[in-house]
């Protein structure tokens, strides 16, 4: 596309200057194109273009003849660099980073599909066939089941590149927003669950029968960084999923490998007030937490 672009002003730069032609002088249609080039030449600097072309022109060129023609090729052309290397690269960086907005009514935490959710997310983005990696999943929600945060990266690798989606759910506003970037690395790609087996696991939770188990709090969160670990913390209760069922993981099985779905209270420790009574600020601490593994890998 920015070939075309290029050559669209190009072949049009061309056309109107012929007609500028004051002085006699021969192969004026090539040193037309020759200053057009010369303007729009680029330096790559630390993957930044850099109009050195024109620089040279301005510093070394002093034509005699059609001078201002010649000119106006040189400025044409470097118009023609800023619009291909500069103007345009951002226009499409914009456009395919852009947020979308998908418009979603959230229930209760309590009979949310995941799976479902992360299917909706696939087809909105036309991401249906990509293989997709998890990572910085969680949930905030209230004890009766209303959905504070809900919020997830999707990460898909594309030759050497990466494409990462940012999902996150607008709780007022009852719509996800999610935004794309491009990065040239993800050093924790290859530790990242696959995002369709992440939440299949992850819908194998009772989270009601979770959260009634903890007691009253605050608020309640779910959370796992998609990444594999190896874990051995032998001084707490947790578990373990294996086809569709919960399992207790006996300190004897550690240490294990695999991914980690972490469940926890958040008990309110303190706050601070304005001067009308408003609470301006509250803080909180994690109490009840739980360790869910799956995809475990147990040593021999």
């Amino acid at each position: 596309m920015a070939a075309i672009i290029y050559n669209v002003i190009l072949i049009a730069s061309f056309l109107f200057l012929l007609r500028k032609k004051a002085d006699t002088e021969a192969y004026f249609p090539l040193k037309i194109i020759g200053y057009f080039f010369l303007g729009s030449f680029a330096f790559n600097l630390n993957q930044v273009s850099l109009p050195l072309g024109f620089i040279l022109y301005l510093l070394f060129f002093r034509p005699k003849l059609n001078a201002h023609v010649k000119r106006m090729a040189a400025v044409l052309g470097v118009l023609s660099f800023i619009i291909v290397h500069w103007i345009f690269p951002f226009g499409i960086n914009q456009w395919e980073n852009r947020s979308i907005f998908l418009e979603h009514e959230l229930g209760s935490v309590y009979t949310m599909d995941f799976q479902h959710e992360y299917e909706l997310i696939k087809q909105e983005l036309s991401l249906e066939n990509d293989f997709l990696k998890l990572g910085d999943f969680r949930v905030d929600y209230l004890e009766d089941g209303s959905i504070k945060e809900v919020g997830w990266q999707l990460v898909r690798q594309d030759d050497n590149s990466y494409y990462l989606y940012y999902i996150q759910y607008d709780s007022d506003r009852s719509r996800y927003q999610v935004t794309k970037s491009l990065t040239d690395t993800w050093l924790q790609y290859d530790r990242l669950t696959d995002a369709d087996r992440f939440f299949k696991n992850l819908d194998v939770l009772d989270i009601k029968e979770l959260t009634k188990t903890n007691g009253s709090f605050s608020f309640y969160a779910i959370q796992s960084s998609g990444e594999r670990v190896f874990y051995g913390e032998e001084d707490r209760t947790d578990f373990f999923v294996s086809n569709g069922e919960i399992q207790l993981l006996d300190h004897e099985q550690l240490p294990v490998g695999g991914y980690i779905v972490s469940t926890f209270a958040m008990k309110k420790t303190g706050e601070e007030k304005d001067e009308q009574g408003r609470v301006i600020h509250e803080s909180f601490e994690s109490t009840e937490s739980s360790n869910y593994l799956f995809d475990v890998e147990f040593e021999e």
